[in-house]
């Protein structure tokens, strides 16, 4: 398997777990946050309600209402918001006084009032016409006093307002207290007669202002009878009859009184009640924290072996380049595998066995170099030498000798000069349309002379023109070399055939000789700097051994390729293959 296909599964492995384990583990936090929401609820809903009423009822409105809720939210553990009934504004979300974004809340509004309940009896024998409570004027002086209990103020209507005029009382009182003295503007209770005796004792002037407020409000006074009679008008019950029905009544009696102390009161409000959202460790379970363990050593395990299948390919890359960078030349690396590593691993191989064979070509060729050039210049310095001591007779014999050594490392010198021209990319070329079959036809020409020398049959088949776009000279030097060793390889009598034709889009030149041959392991030797296949010979005819490098590269900048066949003692054919144009596209 591909190693980019196992990171690839690793990761798709780790991801699909990892989402399968964070859907179940979400979903089984949301079931038990939301059982244990409504566990909480049914178990703390009713405390909450109470709690917040009596907060309203003690202070008549909602300010500091945070602490209290905050208070509640940690006892109870439940995220609880709290907003007013008729316009929806959010006083207090405990998530958000806890810093935290606001989670969600069960669509279920509870309702919250904040009125005091009606404590005095409001069934008695009271039998006076409501027009006569109204006409005697505002209630009782004495609000915090003794119950009154004479024929014009005793009485359940009077004892209902009565109520209702302390716990207005009571706001004021406490409100001015706090004005002035700092105090808590809280009621001491939520039930008649809402302040205690501290309370009144407390500020003689708060508690005469708050008496004199309340008791001076007639407005307020008659709202309370109009109330009520107008209740007893829409019941169609007449209370100055002694008959009158005493649940009729205590109705009446109770609406009256709680539009009366809805002027001081808080505004009522809705209570949402939901989670807090709050995941700990513990509420995992088991089950999710072994998953979440089996998930992280999942990663891990997956993590070590990729990380070990990269890791161990990159040491022995490391060691083998400082290896080769030490010039130990036959270091290798140790391939295991058809990865991108065992790839990569390859590829330094190959890299290290060409810089190998670079270095060792280099080496062959300085000690070619200097091989081919020992002889010729020990020859001439024996001469010389001799020459100087008078040992040997100074001859024309002798001059022409010492000129061919001359002219043999002259040839040598230029052809490692053209040769290192050739591999570094220098060598120019001037780009001429030809006619290959023409070039040929001239180059046999030029070497009838020496092929008759040798007495060797020099022949050309070129009678079809085929173009080509290269350089003439370079071209000619080719086919000079190319020549060259076949005459020389040729014994007597022998043939040398030269054959031009148009295939496949190819010029194909072929120079075929019936020489010595070349044996089959020294094939892939022929193009090698300064190889021989017969060293005496070659150097007794004066060759270089580079010729036929320098032919294969030149031929190889022009875009074509040489080959040679050979079979010993029957002969070898060197094939030149070089791209086929027309005059006019060549030009």
């Amino acid at each position: 398997m591909s190693f980019r296909i196992r990171i690839f599964a690793l990761v798709m492995l780790v991801a699909v777990t990892a989402i399968g384990a964070t859907a179940v583990l979400t979903l089984q936090l949301t079931r038990r946050e939301v059982s244990q929401a409504v566990e909480a609820q049914n178990l703390y809903r009713a405390e909450i309600v109470e709690e917040i009423q009596r907060y309203g009822r003690v202070h008549g409105n909602w300010p500091g209402l945070n602490r209290l809720v905050i208070a509640l939210s940690e006892r109870t553990g439940l995220h609880i918001r709290v907003q007013t009934r008729d316009e929806g504004v959010v006083l207090v979300d405990s998530d958000i006084e806890a810093g935290r974004a606001s989670g969600p809340v069960q669509p279920i509004a509870y309702d919250i009032d904040a009125l005091p309940p009606l404590t005095v009896p409001t069934a008695g024998d009271d039998v006076v016409p409501v027009e006569f409570y109204r006409k005697a004027g505002p209630a009782p002086r004495e609000i915090f006093g003794a119950a009154p209990t004479d024929r014009i103020f005793g009485g359940t209507p009077m004892l209902v307002l009565r109520q209702a005029a302390q716990f207005r009382t009571g706001l004021v009182l406490v409100r001015c207290l706090n004005e002035t003295m700092r105090t808590e503007p809280a009621l001491a209770s939520d039930k008649a007669p809402y302040v205690s005796a501290a309370q009144l004792r407390m500020s003689p002037e708060c508690t005469r202002r708050a008496l004199t407020r309340v008791l001076t409000d007639e407005a307020w006074h008659l709202s309370f009878w109009d109330v009520y009679a107008q209740c007893a008008d829409n019941r169609r019950q007449g209370f100055a009859n002694p008959a009158a029905n005493s649940k009729e009544r205590s109705f009446c009696l109770g609406q009256a009184f709680h539009d009366t102390v809805v002027t001081s009161s808080a505004v009522p409000l809705e209570l949402y009640l939901g989670g807090q959202g709050q995941v700990g460790i513990s509420d995992f379970g088991r089950r999710g924290l072994a998953g979440a363990a089996g998930l992280v050593l999942v990663a891990l395990v997956g993590t070590f072996l990729i990380a070990r299948q990269v890791s161990s390919p990159v040491r022995r890359l490391t060691g083998a380049s400082q290896m080769l960078a030490a010039g130990q030349l036959d270091a290798r690396v140790r391939i295991k595998g058809a990865g991108e590593l065992a790839r990569l691993g390859s590829s330094f191989n190959s890299m290290a066995e060409a810089v190998q064979q670079s270095e060792e070509r280099q080496r062959r060729l300085v000690a070619d170099v200097a091989h081919e050039m020992r002889t010729p210049l020990s020859n001439l310095r024996g001469y010389l030498e001799g020459l100087s001591d008078g040992v040997i007779e100074p001859s024309r014999e002798l001059f022409v000798s010492l000129h061919e050594e001359t002219m043999l490392q002259s040839r040598i010198l230029d052809d490692l000069q053209v040769l290192a021209l050739a591999e570094a990319g220098d060598l120019g070329y001037t780009r001429t349309p030809i006619d290959l079959a023409e070039l040929a036809s001239l180059s046999v020409t030029a070497h009838r002379a020496v092929a008759a020398e040798a007495q060797v049959a020099l022949t050309v088949d070129a009678s079809a023109p085929a173009w080509v776009s290269a350089d003439q000279d370079r071209i000619r030097q080719v086919l000079g070399n190319l020549l060259t060793n076949a005459i020389r390889y040729t014994d007597r009598e022998g043939q040398v055939l030269v054959r031009v034709r148009a295939e496949n889009g190819e010029a194909v030149l072929t120079v075929q000789d019936t020489g010595v041959g070349i044996a089959p392991g020294d094939l892939p030797h022929v193009f090698d700097r300064f190889w021989r296949a017969d060293p005496a010979r070659q150097r007794a005819t004066g060759g270089t051994g580079l010729g036929l490098t320098i032919a294969q590269r030149i031929v190889a900048d022009h875009g074509g390729r040489i080959d040679v066949e050979s079979r010993q003692h029957v002969g070898t054919t060197f094939t030149v293959r070089l791209p086929l144009s027309t005059p006019a596209s060549a030009a």
